[in-house]
């Protein structure tokens, strides 16, 4: 993989490492992005809700990677991060979660065109270790491996 230079790291106090005593079954790799004025609200109020979800523990951030668009291209910079965590949710409730957030937090249920500018977008990267492929899933993530917005931020994590 090549990385760019053109990207920039930086750890807001809100994406701090969270611990909590995890006993929970199932882990989790979220990867997290936008391109709107509004993207850090939506970012600080994410991780403040699944902090306060009963079913997440041990959410662990990347620090904040800003990174150029990619696909299409004429629209500002991107902010992504990954999120570890532990969940007692099935890949279903998750899912519907994640969906649910989305929404929560301003990106619209229809895009205007593909890559199209957005507030939030919470990717499912990986769910244990389980590998589907699904017309409306896929895990892990397809060419997650490939995508600096997942790599870079994931790189400085230490999973627990």
């Amino acid at each position: 993989m090549n990385l760019t230079l053109s990207a920039s790291m930086y750890y807001p106090k809100i994406f701090s490492k969270t611990h909590r005593d995890s006993k929970r079954h199932n882990v989790v790799l979220l990867g997290i992005g936008g391109n709107q004025p509004q993207t850090p609200k939506a970012f600080r109020n994410l991780v403040r809700v699944l902090y306060a979800n009963p079913n997440i523990s041990h959410i662990e951030s990347s620090s904040l990677l800003e990174n150029p668009a990619f696909g299409f291209i004429h629209q500002p910079s991107f902010i992504n991060a990954t999120l570890f965590l532990h969940t007692a949710y099935t890949l279903t409730e998750l899912y519907a979660l994640v969906f649910y957030l989305e929404r929560r937090f301003g990106r619209p249920r229809k895009r205007a065109f593909k890559n199209a500018p957005r507030i939030i977008d919470i990717d499912i990267i990986f769910f244990n270790t389980l590998i589907l492929k699904r017309g409306y899933l896929t895990i892990p993530h397809p060419h997650w491996q490939n995508r600096e917005s997942v790599c870079i931020p994931m790189s400085f994590m230490k999973f627990h």
